[in-house]
């Protein structure tokens, strides 16, 4: 949003399907031009909690109430409807993290670290919206490698985030005045992580020790517990020995558990953890800031 209006663009509405109260956090104070919460007070943008849109009978009504011509969406899991598509023509766009056609769907970021690819199928797109899910032609891209982030996530984070505002800043004005040519998409394929992101007995160590190398740091690896939600898990704190036929345990810090080839402690994704991550991500956001 901030790279749209620093075209020259306005924004009528922000449309969320969470809770839009948008109180002031420590990262809006820290890094203030990366706050969405500040951003929309700035400009008077109103913050709009909104249900499912394809199951919104009033949709059509309100989008005509605001006077817009263009749609964004961003990294959202919400799919929008065909009926509310041809409202907007080839102005209905998607900034996605992915260089697609590799990587469709809601697991970009994960998928590719997973399947070892987060430095070739990385990065930001910008495609105008279809009836299939990432499927309409290409705007414009921008390569963000892992490696460039020297493998720290929050890093690789802010990354995204600043290739999104430099694509809606730069590429999708040209586009929508016309400079610019959408590209249709040839191949490609959809990924979705479920149990590929879960540790169990079905792993061995060696494998589970590649995935948390991987991205342990994302907090999409977790540990399924039958009593309460999956725990996320970070690294192999330790080896404790061959599998014991015990059921999982679950400490503060850790989870001990069995592999398929030992019984092992994984060190958990702390809230701690979380406020320190949410930190890093806020000072590469604000490095970027003075590049």
């Amino acid at each position: 949003m901030r790279g749209w209006l620093e075209s020259g663009n306005t924004v009528a509405a922000f449309w969320t399907s969470a809770n839009p109260a948008l109180r002031l956090r420590l990262g809006d104070i820290i890094s203030p031009r990366w706050s969405m919460r500040l951003l929309l007070r700035r400009h008077a943008i109103p913050a709009v909690s909104v249900p499912r849109l394809r199951d919104w009978a009033g949709a059509e009504a309100a989008i005509a109430a605001l006077g817009v011509d263009t749609l964004i969406t961003c990294m959202t899991t919400m799919i929008v409807p065909t009926r509310l598509l041809d409202l907007f023509g080839g102005r209905a766009v998607n900034l996605h993290p992915s260089l697609l056609p590799a990587y469709r769907g809601p697991s970009p970021l994960l998928g590719a670290l997973l399947d070892g690819n987060a430095d070739v199928h990385a990065g930001a797109t910008v495609h105008v919206l279809s009836a299939g899910i990432d499927e309409g032609p290409i705007v414009a891209q921008l390569p963000v490698p892992h490696e460039a982030a020297a493998g720290v996530y929050a890093t690789w984070l802010a990354q995204h985030a600043a290739a999104c505002r430099l694509l809606a800043r730069v590429a999708l004005p040209a586009y929508l005045e016309g400079a610019t040519v959408a590209r249709p998409q040839v191949g490609g394929f959809y990924r979705k992580v479920t149990q590929d992101g879960e540790i169990g007995p079905h792993l061995a160590l060696r494998e589970v020790e590649r995935m948390l190398d991987a991205a342990g740091t994302s907090y999409g690896i977790a540990v399924p517990l039958a009593w309460r939600r999956p725990a996320s898990v970070r690294r192999v704190r330790r080896l404790l020995g061959p599998p014991t036929g015990e059921s999982p345990r679950l400490s503060t810090l850790s989870v001990t558990l069995d592999l398929a080839d030992a019984r092992v402690v994984l060190v958990r994704n702390t809230a701690l953890q979380r406020a320190r991550d949410r930190s890093l991500l806020v000072r590469e956001l604000q490095r970027l800031d003075q590049e």
